[in-house]
């Protein structure tokens, strides 16, 4: 397993987003202008509705580490999205699977599995997943009253749907590279390691919404079923569909009662 990112690798960090920028912010713009006709304006819809068209499997995972994956055979790529993990997490690793799914070259006929990681192709990938997710969030950051540093980030996570580390990362790098901000990058480096134990608590002390914070136990397979049903209906008299529409089915059903094991 690769090294996460943690307070003392977080130079390291910033040093390789320097050398990949300006090809992931070419790669932002590309995405745009051939992902978004239709100008959708929430990022974490836009990159769902994107993932979707490609039949995106969302299942629930009882691994905190695992965030999803990728699923290669020949040409055929599948992203899977591990909903048991909070949603802000999941927002995180669907920006990181469209980088995999259409600008990854490494990514041939091998399941890619999704962690953050040191490995520079991860790095990319995480990048541009921040890059897609995040505005100026150093000048958001600065126009918040609170007092508190972690009210800040919470804040911060809230209005971007991002993760607490990504939020941090992001704002380190314009601290130290944009702003020579050493007060900010202090308490970056202070509270990098230290992420609140309760984010759902911390939530609701300064009154947002808590379901960004919980996992949402969605179970979908990327509508498969739709599409065996047509296929049952263009050729009834071939047998396979409809073993291939009961295995669906079983399977969906076991999914669906491992989900609601976790949810007690």
């Amino acid at each position: 397993m690769s090294e996460l990112i943690t307070s003392k690798s977080l130079e390291l960090v910033i040093e390789k987003n320097k050398f990949i920028r300006d090809d992931i912010l070419r790669l932002t713009n590309d995405f745009t202008v051939r992902f978004n006709k239709s100008r959708i304006t929430v990022q974490d819809k836009l990159s769902f509705s994107v993932l979707k068209e490609h039949h995106l499997i969302q299942i629930p995972i009882d691994d905190e580490y695992w965030g999803g994956a990728i699923i290669t055979k020949g040409k055929i790529r599948i992203p899977v999205i591990n909903t048991a993990q909070p949603r802000v997490y999941q927002y995180f690793v669907a920006w990181h699977e469209i980088y995999h799914l259409f600008y990854d070259i490494s990514l041939m006929d091998d399941t890619h599995n999704i962690v953050v990681d040191m490995d520079l192709n991860e790095r990319k990938a995480d990048y541009f997943a921040a890059k897609m997710i995040f505005g100026n969030v150093y000048d958001y950051y600065y126009s918040l009253d609170d007092e508190k540093f972690i009210d800040r980030v919470i804040k911060c996570m809230d209005v971007y749907k991002a993760p607490y580390k990504a939020v941090l990362i992001e704002l380190f790098e314009e601290a130290v590279i944009k702003y020579n901000d050493l007060d900010l990058k202090e308490k970056i480096l202070e509270h990098f390691d230290n992420k609140p134990k309760n984010l759902v608590q911390k939530f609701i002390d300064l009154e947002l919404d808590t379901e960004l914070v919980k996992p949402s136990y969605i179970v979908s397979l990327g509508g498969l079923e739709k599409k065996i049903l047509n296929a049952i209906k263009e050729n009834p008299d071939v047998s396979h569909h409809k073993d291939n529409y009961h295995f669906l089915l079983m399977l969906k059903n076991k999914i669906k009662k491992e989900a609601e094991k976790l949810v007690k």
